[in-house]
């Protein structure tokens, strides 16, 4: 037995730019009934099935819905069976498409600027898989911690949803930390506080002189950068200006910060990149 559709292994199938998935019909040149065990992996994700039809012929479109990356399929005619793969591939959203989504969901305001300084509005890299960065953050929102689901890494739409979900978490949290002992703050003091969490750490410290929430005074940003900067209290970066700081250390931002570094990802230095 052999399965005649699609013409040829790994055959490459394409998720259109509004996340529909692509009819994936596999063909044998058996008859009668089939049974249809698939697997499909990309990275660390997988998920697998089986699925009975009364003829050779099985689409596997809703079973692999929301899925990409390498399927194999083996089917199965009484004794007989065969094996084949395929690709599936993503396309990115217009930044139109993205706007649209984006004001389909509630509490989303803003959240565009975090799309543009993650990853341009873009899923996909340049070979049709969701971009991962080297901490493991995928796709459009960067999602990173904790693990999203095998879904939220190919499916845009539900890699934004699953952003602002955990976006509306920093939020919460932004609000119960500037509110802490019935002190007040403003709209626009939230909106930093928020985003700085969505990288990490608080934007605000309480100026007990001024009794009021102030930026953190000690962190020195690197302008060049999205989310690195200095601890100005440091002994190392003390009396250095931004630039030869930069000098000394941007040959070693192309990894985490090691335990001899001095400078660091600061979600303060994001939150000011992000909004200005």
């Amino acid at each position: 037995m052999n399965i005649t559709s699609p013409s040829s292994n790994n055959s490459v199938f394409t998720i259109t730019s509004d996340s529909t998935w692509p009819s994936i019909s596999f063909q044998t040149d058996a008859t009668g009934p089939h049974t249809w065990n698939w697997k499909i992996i990309w990275g660390s994700f997988s998920q697998s099935g089986t699925a009975n039809t009364a003829s050779n012929q099985w689409d596997a479109q809703s079973a692999v819905a929301n899925y990409g990356g390498t399927l194999t399929v083996t089917a199965q005619s009484g004794d007989q069976t065969a094996v084949a793969a395929v690709k599936i591939k993503g396309t990115n959203p217009s930044p139109n498409d993205v706007t649209q989504f984006l004001a389909s969901n509630p509490n989303s305001a803003g959240f565009d600027k975090i799309l543009i300084q993650e990853s341009g509005c873009r899923h996909f890299n340049a070979v049709g898989e969701p971009i991962k960065s080297f901490d493991n953050g995928y796709g459009m929102c960067q999602l990173t911690k904790p693990t999203p689901s095998f879904e939220q890494v190919w499916n845009w739409k539900s890699n934004i949803t699953g952003g602002l979900s955990l976006f509306a978490t920093k939020v919460s949290a932004a609000t119960n930390y500037l509110s802490q002992a019935g002190r007040s703050f403003t709209q626009d003091q939230l909106k930093y506080e928020s985003v700085c969490r969505w990288n990490g750490g608080s934007y605000h410290e309480w100026d007990n002189s001024q009794s009021l929430w102030v930026r953190h005074p000690n962190i020195l940003c690197d302008s060049a950068t999205g989310n690195i900067g200095w601890d100005m209290t440091d002994t190392e970066n003390t009396g250095k200006t931004e630039a030869q700081l930069h000098q000394r250390d941007r040959a070693s931002y192309g990894a985490a910060p090691g335990s001899n570094s001095h400078w660091k990802y600061s979600g303060v230095c994001y939150a000011d990149k992000v909004l200005g």
